[in-house]
């Protein structure tokens, strides 16, 4: 593979589109948002080291003394030796203060990855808002390196930052084509995809998946191209282009091949057709398979939805009431990747709910996926729950009618969909 830029050089200062967004946004004073997320003597440490890694990264390694290692070393000593503390902060902290403190001397790379330590800390902490910043401080710290920009992107989309989640992503894009990190370059069209079909631009979307999908394509990158393909058949869906989606779930199902962890999720998603074309008796036996496959919350969150929505629909008051139970409970957890999948699970649920004429679930459903989906840019949810709730205050039913499959790619869909989940290991989990 031929490099487009072979030398050690930094990078260049045209185009502009390099030199943006190299700066980390966010409400009030730089960094402020850490007082309010992490407790105590830990905060200023990690608020010191987070403004030290940006002064470095601005400076070029130049910048003015900032946090002593040793300072923080000191620090790590008093937590690690507090009965029965094991704090994993203290060391992450401790190693990022110390190589951002060798200057010019200190690893980019090192630096950044250095960061996305802190990042995950961060995350298992619930500190959502520390998180973001080390994510786009790793970004700054290795401008290079095209990845790092679409971690960041990728969760500030998740976040529902959409505004500065674009910039990072089209900066990934634009980095990945100068470093020809093909594989980093298709990453960041699909994730620019999925945020514009996220914020109801599906014109926008289809343009940078179908992009995508001839990058992973001309690069044999088929994992790429299976992945990419998957989404694609997603936007179909919401667009209503149910034969386009049929061939597009089909394509993916064999770039994926047997056995292949995302096949559970892709019968999911094959099933969220069928419940857009009221397929409901097809749909609950394929749910109810694909369910011992998934085991993170985010997972599992989506699909329960889909059986109360699927159930509701046939009117099986049994399942729907089991299932609303444990969705209900899952809807309620502080990450932000359950966070995120929160305005179509709504939506689900409240169909469910307004389908057996539980009109205060399903309510109470659509009134906080359209308060959730307005937050996060999710247009098509958003008008899709405010529809809903206009139903449900007039005590109406909202789900669509039953029809009958038609076409032969529609057949040969649902006779894979089905022989995917019943013969998909038991072990297989979605990524």
């Amino acid at each position: 593979m031929k490099l487009r830029h072979a030398s050690d050089a930094p990078l260049p200062r045209t185009p502009l589109d390099f030199a943006y967004p190299l700066v980390v946004r966010g409400p009030g004073a730089e960094g402020a948002v850490v007082l309010a997320e992490v407790a105590g003597e830990r905060a200023l440490a990690v608020l010191r080291v987070l403004r030290r890694v940006l002064d470095w990264s601005r400076g070029g390694g130049r910048g003015a003394p900032g946090v002593r290692a040793h300072v923080l070393e000191r620090w790590e000593a008093d937590r690690l030796h507090e009965e029965g503390c094991r704090d994993p902060l203290a060391p992450a902290l401790t190693a990022l203060a110390g190589e951002v403190e060798r200057g010019e001397e200190a690893d980019a790379e090192s630096v950044a990855r250095g960061c996305l330590d802190v990042c995950d800390w961060a995350l298992g902490a619930g500190a959502e808002g520390t998180a973001l910043l080390f994510a786009e401080a790793a970004a700054l710290a290795s401008p290079a390196n095209a990845r790092f920009a679409w971690t960041a992107g990728r969760m500030l989309r998740d976040a529902g930052r959409h505004r500065e989640a674009v910039l990072w992503l089209r900066r990934a894009a634009r980095v990945a084509v100068w470093s020809a990190d093909w594989e980093a370059q298709d990453l960041a069209l699909n994730s620019l995809g999925n945020l514009y079909a996220q914020q109801g631009g599906f014109g926008e979307a289809l343009q940078l998946l179908v992009r995508a999908v001839r990058l992973a394509r001309r690069h044999r990158m088929r994992e790429r191209e299976g992945a990419v393909t998957h989404d694609l058949f997603a936007v179909f869906v919401l667009t209503g282009e149910h034969a386009r989606a049929e061939e597009a779930a089909l394509d993916a199902f064999d770039l994926y091949g047997p056995g292949h962890p995302n096949l559970p999720k892709l019968a999911h998603d094959v099933v969220q057709l069928w419940l857009r074309q009221g397929r409901f008796p097809v749909a609950l036996p394929v749910l109810s398979a694909v369910l011992p496959h998934l085991h993170l919350p985010e997972e599992r969150l989506r699909v329960l939805a889909s059986i109360v929505r699927t159930a509701g629909a046939l009117e099986d008051r049994s399942t729907y009431e089991s299932t609303w139970i444990e969705a209900w409970e899952l809807v309620h957890l502080p990450t932000a990747e359950v966070r995120a999948t929160l305005p179509g699970v709504l939506v689900d649920l409240g169909y469910g709910a307004a389908s057996v004429k539980d009109w205060d679930h399903a309510a109470a459903s659509f009134t906080r996926a359209l308060e959730i989906a307005d937050q996060m840019g999710a247009n098509d949810d958003a008008e899709t729950a405010r529809k809903g709730l206009e139903s449900v205050q007039r005590n109406q039913g909202v789900e669509t009618p039953r029809r009958k499959t038609s076409g032969p790619a529609a057949h040969r869909l649902l006779h894979l969909t089905y022989a995917t989940v019943w013969l998909q290991p038991r072990n297989g989990s979605c990524e």
